[in-house]
Formats: C-alpha cells, structure tokens, sequence
C-alpha cells in the first residue's frame, strides 16, 4: 500500500511541487513582514540609544504638532538663548550647550543632484566641536558663515572631499559652502541609522535652519560629578516650568523608539494583508488541486479497495 502510494504520488510530481510552492509562499510571506519589522525594530532602536548614549538631560519646547518618528520631524520651537544661561545656572549642571538640529538640509552633489534620502532625516546641526560620540576623520570644524562640515556617508553619498565647493539647500534658496571636514561617529562609523549630517557654525545654523539667529531648538545639559541625571531632570523642570520638556538620554531614546515601533506596526499590518491574499490564494489552489487529484485518482482507489486495501488505509495513502 506504501509503495502504490509513493508511486502515486511519483506520477503527479508537477502537482505536487506546485502545491508545495503555495504553502511555502503563504507562510514565508507572514514570517518574512514579522522578521521584517522586527529586525528593523531592533535596528532603530540600537540607532536611538548610540545617538542619545551621551546625553544626561535635554531640555525642549513643547513643539506645536506632535508627529511620531515614523511621521516625520516635528517642526521646531525655538528656544531663546537666555534659556542656555539659566539653565547652566541650575546647581548640579556641569555645562548647559545650545543645539540646532532641524530635518531639512540638503546637499547637492558633485553631479548637482541633491543626495537622496529613503527615510531619515537630513539634519542641519551647529558645530559642537568633538566629543565622545562625534569625531573628525578629516579637515576641522567650521569657523566661517560659508564653511560646513558632512558626516562620511554623505561625503561618499554626495563624492565630495575636504577644500570642495558644494550647494546646500536648507529654507533658504541655494547657499555655497567650502568643506572643510568630514566627521564620523564613536566606533568609526559614516553614519547612525542613514541619517545626512550638515553641520554650520552656530549662526549659520540658526539662520539656515531656523530663520532667526540667537535661538536653538535644544539645549544639552551634562550633569556635575556624582549628579544622577533623573535627579537633574527634575530640578531643571521645577526651576523652568512646564512649558518646556525635559527628559534624559535614556528616555529621549525610548520616546523615539515607541514613536518608530507605531509606524512599524502599521506597516506590518500592510505587509501581513498581502500575506492573508497569499494564503488565500494558496489554499484556494491547493484546494482545488488535491480535489481534482482525488477525482483523477477515484478508479485507482475503487481497484485498491477490490484488490483488498482497507479503508483506512485508503484514507492515509490520499492524506
């Protein structure tokens, strides 16, 4: 009965992979959008924690449209500069540093297309000088209104080099500026997470980024020696009021990624409705296939039941 089975099953091979295929199609496509975005999860958030592993506590405005990670960037607040004093005034705070950090500076390469971005963002930020996080591969800060510095994977993206001329493209028409470094991050790293790094000196950045200068979208507070950072928090909220957000390094990190993981969600959620089509049309074919192999093969399972073939074992050879 085995042998007549297998032999069966032998003559309709083509069948049989096809149906194979369906089944593995189906499922591989619902495994593959949940690896997906669970990889991608993961990913993004090693991205926050490296991008906010040196920050103690940063303080912000409430911005006027709340838009998650997956959004986009919230437009700006700015905050006045007398705001960067006050708060290095706080006692527990080891340095209060204004920063500029808007989505929005793009920059034309050597073939005078701007670089292209899939996603994240292209900052413009001020020159904060090196620091753990941040180092220069080549060249040195800029100093000058119309001098700039790239992170590498927008230099290897946009093929320019130290001493280039290049177009930047910010909310202001078209502006030129020397290269005159090229940065790169803790670990030797282009880049954290794809994003495009275009960093002014300070008035340049307020002025190209945000319109105005003596403003900044955040400052970054370092805590003294033996501050907690939980505990600074709370003592540069009761001293600025609750106009303003501040959090830690830590729930900087978590806040962007919770944001990221309700779009990902989102997107899985598309993913997996292909996958329900996939099934779908994979259990219709296979459906239909086994029951025109079972009608095919009605007058070989009448001759194994007059040659004496029980019928359960009938049952299994078509299972």
């Amino acid at each position: 009965m085995l042998r007549a089975s297998l032999k069966g099953m032998a003559q309709r091979k083509l069948r049989l992979t096809l149906s194979t295929l369906a089944v593995l199609r189906g499922v591989m496509f619902v495994s593959g959008a949940f690896v997906l975005t669970d990889t991608l999860g993961r990913s993004f958030d090693r991205v926050f924690s490296d991008a906010f592993a040196y920050i103690d506590v940063q303080v912000a405005a409430k911005p006027t449209i709340e838009l998650s990670e997956f959004e986009g960037e919230s437009p700006p607040t700015p905050l006045p500069d007398e705001m960067v004093a006050q708060i290095a005034a706080v006692p527990g705070v080891a340095e209060a540093v204004g920063v500029v950090e808007v989505d929005g500076a793009r920059l034309i390469g050597s073939d005078g297309k701007v670089v292209a971005s899939f996603g994240p963002p292209r900052l413009g930020t001020n020159w904060l000088g090196e620091t753990e996080l941040v180092q220069l591969r080549e060249g040195r800060g800029p100093a000058a209104p119309d001098e700039i510095a790239i992170n590498a994977a927008l230099a290897e993206a946009a093929g320019v080099q130290v001493g280039d001329r290049v177009g930047v493209l910010t909310r202001e028409p078209r502006h030129d500026f020397t290269v005159v470094g090229i940065r790169e991050y803790a670990g030797g790293r282009g880049t954290i997470g794809g994003v495009q790094e275009v960093a002014f000196t300070n008035e340049a950045a307020q002025q190209f980024m945000l319109g105005e200068t003596g403003v900044w979208t955040a400052v970054t507070v370092t805590a003294a020696p033996g501050v907690e950072p939980e505990q600074l928090r709370d003592d540069l909220a009761a001293v600025i009021g609750d106009d303003y957000r501040v959090r830690t390094g830590e729930q900087l990190a978590a806040e962007q990624a919770e944001g990221l993981q309700e779009g990902l969600a989102f997107f899985n959620y598309i993913l997996l409705g292909f996958a329900a089509v996939a099934l779908f049309v994979g259990v219709f074919l296979i459906l239909n296939t086994f029951s025109i192999i079972v009608a095919q093969r009605l007058r070989e399972l009448a001759l194994l039941r007059a040659l004496g073939a029980r019928r359960r074992q009938v049952i299994a050879s078509v299972l």
